[in-house]
């Protein structure tokens, strides 16, 4: 029995006409008629009693269709199955996260998607952000939610957030005693704690390109891969940081966080750009689906 045939007999059945059965299936009567009467010489069994007034279903037409109904259910949960997953709502999606990502961001994001693709199983994979782009090349994660922008040539990437700069400084430093934002140039004093400089970013770039545009090149005394190291240094009194707002989450003893002072700071320097990042060969469907369905908070 094929999966026309089924569906012609199910269709028989329910309407107990070969004529509103065939305008139901979409085809002509003779064929719909045809193909079951194959179909009881193929079994050895009349499904079917017909005159020309009436259709009744035989005893062992109820058996049969009773487990077709139930094969064709199975079928069509199956084919929907299928579509989903290649619509990218069901299987699975490895996300990367790190840093200050992970206190507001990448939660908000998470649960965006969840709202409309429930059948996908996410897999979470805590690390640096300045190794997604390693873990993104190498297919350990799928969707990585990094600082942009990214340079490099294998990786796409879709603009989702962005947040001010602040100031993070050890308790006892002087600027505490003042309120409001903190200027770069009353930093040219200070020690500072960044991010490792790592190919495809400017982590490291930006905060010399703003020390530079208050007249100074700024002392860099640690170089670490990740905001709670870097936030963790402040805190030990070793130096001063600038970080995305988000790192205020932190709330780590012995730290202090002030606005930065945007006057006169481009905005490209301003503030900091989140955006999601996918390889452009051979991203899963569900990454994909993943960056259409989280638009821009």
């Amino acid at each position: 029995m094929d999966l026309r045939q089924m569906r012609f007999v199910v269709a028989v059945a329910e309407e107990l006409s070969f004529t509103k059965a065939a305008a139901r299936c979409h085809v002509s009567q003779p064929p719909l008629s045809r193909a079951i009467r194959e179909l009881e010489e193929e079994l050895g069994l009349q499904l079917f009693e017909r005159d020309t007034h009436s259709v009744r279903v035989t005893l062992a037409g109820q058996a049969l269709i009773a487990d077709v109904r139930v094969a064709l259910s199975a079928l069509e949960k199956g084919v929907e199955s299928a579509r989903r997953t290649a619509a990218g709502l069901k299987g699975a999606l490895k996300i990367g996260f790190g840093g200050s990502t992970v206190y507001s961001l990448m939660p908000s994001l998470v649960r965006r998607f969840r709202s409309s693709a429930s059948d996908v199983d996410l897999e979470f994979s805590a690390m640096p952000v300045l190794s997604q782009i390693e873990a993104l090349r190498s297919g350990v994660i799928d969707i990585g939610l990094l600082r942009l922008p990214i340079f490099d040539e294998l990786i796409e990437t879709r603009f989702v957030h962005s947040e001010p700069l602040v100031v993070a400084l050890p308790e006892g430093h002087e600027l505490l005693s003042r309120s409001g934002p903190v200027a770069m140039s009353s930093l040219r004093t200070s020690k500072f704690i960044t991010y490792e400089p790592t190919r495809g970013f400017n982590f490291h770039s930006d905060l010399l390109a703003l020390c530079r545009l208050s007249g100074f090149n700024p002392e860099i005394t640690h170089q670490v891969p990740t905001t709670e190291a870097v936030v963790g240094i402040v805190a030990c009194g070793e130096g001063v940081a600038v970080l995305p707002a988000s790192a205020e989450r932190l709330r780590m003893k012995g730290v202090f966080f002030r606005p930065l002072n945007a006057k006169r700071i481009p905005e490209h320097l301003s503030q900091v750009r989140f955006g999601l990042a996918w390889c452009k060969e051979g991203a899963p469907a569900t990454a994909l689906q993943f960056v259409e369905r989280v638009a821009p908070l």
